[in-house]
């Protein structure tokens, strides 16, 4: 079974936010990942998007531009990330350690292995910017 997760690539002058999850998380403690989480039910993406930005870090977008999705799989399980860039005012706010990173920084942080697909699509964007 494939798990369906919706991921906020919350931009804001040329960094990321990330968080990073409690130590103590049954799955990946202690990495940073971009926030989102699994659908529920019938929801759209954008639906759990929105959702799970609300109930992480208390933020909603004001612009979502999706961006292609994959596939990863973990020993068990396999995981479907929908990516979305995000941007918006207002503060993102969350109990969790978290940050504004480069492209180039996230590549040195600890992710989840899905996540760095996904942080190397952004450092060739970031070294090849569109016009």
């Amino acid at each position: 079974m494939t798990t369906r997760v919706a991921l906020g690539l919350i931009l804001r002058q040329g960094r990321f936010f990330l968080q990073r999850r409690a130590p103590g998380a049954e799955r990946c403690p202690g990495l940073w990942e971009f926030p989102g989480g699994k659908l529920e039910g019938a929801e759209t993406l954008e639906a759990a998007l929105r959702r799970e930005l609300l109930e992480e870090i208390a933020w909603g977008p004001d612009r979502m531009t999706p961006l292609p999705a994959f596939g990863h799989a973990y020993p068990g399980r396999r995981v479907e990330l929908h990516p979305f860039l995000c941007e918006g005012g207002g503060a993102p706010r969350t109990a969790l350690a978290w940050g504004w990173f480069t492209p180039a920084q996230l590549a040195a942080l600890p992710m989840p292995a899905a996540n760095g697909i996904l942080v190397r699509q952004l450092l060739k964007i970031s070294a090849n910017p569109q016009p």
